[in-house]
């Protein structure tokens, strides 16, 4: 009987080592905030005792490590000799090593919380011996690390989770945006000034103009002014944006010049570098109550004049949006899938 005892407090003892130290506190919070009732509950109840974890250590060990010899000493009173000790190691690996910590590995949240009761009764019986362990465990190595996960780790994380089928592909798609877009550069997402529609100053907003205008599907729309020292393209020299919205302002028949027409409004011009980050860019065009920036770099191409600033392409709101969501936005005012120009939208 005192045998059997003993082997089962091994059991105990050692599964619990394994299953309730596999359980870090961080787990613990978000199975303690998940879906599932049950092991919500499980969790809740082992926090408590998990949360001093050199304490909980310290003690399950003494108390495997106590049991164990004893068995070792008792097995070799009654059988003596070499068959005691084969005995004993027979029995203590068996069941009171393999058979509970593979069962304690594999249901850690259920036999931890049954269990609880009567650890907290052994955490107070080997408390005096394994209280000043636990504090010189904390001094020396420090208090216990929670587990953290980088961003690629949540990545693989969540690809783990659809192959799982715990997740479907369109949540774990907009995920990885959401993990991975303040680590993207302006020039991955940006359109090219080239397929950038642009107005001229000397441009006048004619009934001609403005249908030209509603059919692009912008909201916004920048402006440039020709410029004589620049060589390289007459785009370059942005000056200002003109908002579709303000049109309703106007006269077609007026015919009246973009140039004036900006004046008039005022709207100013964000700018941002190919190599800035767009949550650096996201939050700057949420303080500055801007949808749209002008990406703009040094081009020193020319030895032969001064190094100036060219405007390289556009990025708005809706670029980083789609970055995160991990696909293009097509509403009815699209003409292309996307700012590439490579793909029209099928009406």
């Amino acid at each position: 009987i005192i045998i059997g005892v003993l082997i089962s407090l091994s059991a105990l003892f050692s599964g619990l080592t394994l299953g309730l130290m596999s359980l870090d506190k961080t787990g613990l919070e978000i199975v303690m905030h998940g879906d599932d009732v049950t092991n919500a509950r499980y969790a809740s109840d082992i926090f408590p005792v998990r949360e001093n974890g050199n304490l909980l250590l310290c003690t399950l060990l003494l108390g495997n490590v106590a049991v164990n010899a004893l068995l070792s000493i008792m097995m070799g009173d009654i059988a003596g000799g070499l068959i005691g000790f084969l005995s004993s190691t027979f029995l203590i690996v068996i069941f009171g090593e393999i058979i509970p910590q593979a069962a304690c590995s594999r249901y850690a949240l259920l036999i931890g919380s049954k269990t609880v009761p009567l650890v907290r009764v052994i955490l107070v019986l080997f408390y005096p011996i394994a209280a000043p362990l636990a504090y010189m465990l904390d001094k020396l190595l420090g208090a216990e690390l929670a587990t953290i996960y980088s961003s690629a780790e949540l990545m693989k994380l969540l690809q783990i989770h659809v192959e799982n089928e715990a997740m479907d592909q369109d949540t774990a798609v907009a995920m990885r945006g959401a993990l991975k877009y303040k680590d993207t550069t302006v020039k991955e997402v940006m359109t090219p000034l080239s397929n950038t529609f642009m107005l001229s100053v000397d441009e006048k907003l004619s009934f001609e103009t403005i249908a030209k205008i509603f059919k692009t599907g912008y909201s916004r729309i920048p402006v440039y002014e020709i410029s004589t020292r620049l060589s390289l393209g007459f785009q370059n020299n942005v000056i200002g944006l003109l908002f579709v919205k303000d049109l309703i302002f106007i006269d077609p028949e007026d015919e009246t010049r973009v140039a004036d027409f900006v004046q008039i409004f005022g709207r100013g011009v964000h700018v941002v570098w190919p190599d800035d980050k767009l949550g650096d860019v996201l939050r700057e065009l949420k303080l500055g109550k801007s949808h749209m920036a002008l990406v703009r770099d040094v081009n020193n191409n020319d030895a032969s004049v001064d190094p100036f600033y060219e405007i390289k392409g556009i990025i708005t709101l809706e670029d980083i949006v789609e970055e995160i969501l991990g696909d293009e936005i097509v509403d009815e005012t699209d003409a292309f899938v996307d700012g590439s120009h490579a793909v029209k939208v099928d009406r």
